[in-house]
């Protein structure tokens, strides 16, 4: 694809007109390092960075020995003048997830912390436990160009209303779902959020509540649990962040899995039967994809509620 053709669309666009499902398609991690770098992100932020070889071969050490672990930049505003940078270590998890802020005066200072000691929370290694939300906002441009065309917006939108808990982030994973945003510690993944509509998912959120309007799903699940979850309280109107337990998920033939629930106040359990299919429309998945290609698709076949005995 040339650079003329590039220029004539934005994947968003054409996923929010195609009607994408977005459920079941949030990335997956259990432990996130986000890290302040308040500097120009390139097209690859970590590897493009200028962090030295030394502090890039520990976090690459780090995430490779930490399961399930993945490391974004972050930032604020261009004018911040706080002499450290921040670390945060967020566990997510379905119930009771954390985050630990750690302070660096330089980058070099993280050689000497144990971040698999934070992120399992036997030692937070003198950082502060953070009991505030953390909301992150793609707009990471260079990567794509839609996270700064829809990101940047929300981001600004997010900042004024949510203050110094909103943060600009590198990339999230689905360009295609900008603007992305993400509410940790659970890790809520939330698609083509206009300002608005993540105005409302914050605000939720802070009280406590999940909204499923384009809710992706949450990083601690595997894609098809997320799909059932969103499913499952669509179906039965429950809006905890932690009204569900996952109970078990097994396959019911290929592409094809029954999942289980249970609800946290009064034990009812909800069973969902979670297919996946490609799309019957072909998009670029993301603004530099050269041919336009399907993309997995989640439907629930059956949602069967049985009261606690």
């Amino acid at each position: 694809m040339t650079r003329d053709e590039e220029t004539r669309f934005f994947c968003s666009e054409l996923s929010r007109r195609a009607g994408e499902r977005v459920a079941g398609t949030a990335s997956t991690g259990a432990v996130w390092l986000l890290l302040e770098y308040p500097h120009g992100w390139g097209r690859r932020a970590f590897e493009e960075s200028a962090l030295s070889a030394e502090v890039k071969k520990y976090f690459n050490e780090t995430t490779a020995r930490v399961r399930h672990s993945r490391l974004l930049f972050i930032k604020t505003d261009r004018g911040r003048t706080d002499a450290h940078m921040n670390l945060f270590v967020v566990r997510c998890r379905e119930r009771s997830p954390f985050a630990v802020r750690l302070r660096l005066e330089k980058y070099e200072d993280v050689l000497g912390y144990d971040l698999a000691a934070v992120a399992s929370g036997r030692d937070p290694q003198g950082g502060e436990v953070w009991d505030r939300p953390l909301f992150l906002v793609c707009t990471h441009g260079r990567r794509d160009k839609c996270c700064a065309k829809f990101g940047v917006p929300l981001y600004n939108s997010l900042r004024e209303f949510a203050g110094e808990s909103v943060w600009q982030s590198s990339h999230v994973g689905g360009d295609r779902f900008a603007g992305n945003l993400v509410c940790f510690p659970h890790g809520l993944f939330y698609a083509h959020a206009t300002p608005e509509a993540g105005r409302r998912a914050v605000e939720a959120y802070a009280a406590g509540r999940l909204l499923t309007e384009g809710f992706r799903g949450r990083a601690c699940y595997a894609h098809f649990i997320q799909a059932a979850e969103s499913f499952v309280r669509d179906g039965a109107g429950l809006t905890g962040v932690e009204a569900l337990r996952f109970l078990s998920a097994e396959p019911a033939q290929a592409d094809v899995w029954r999942v289980r629930f249970v609800e946290r106040s009064g034990g009812r359990l909800h069973e969902a039967l979670v297919c996946r299919r490609p799309s019957e429309f072909t998009n670029p998945i993301t603004c530099h994809s050269a041919e336009p290609h399907t993309v997995p698709q989640y439907l629930l076949e059956e949602h069967s509620i049985r009261e606690a005995s």
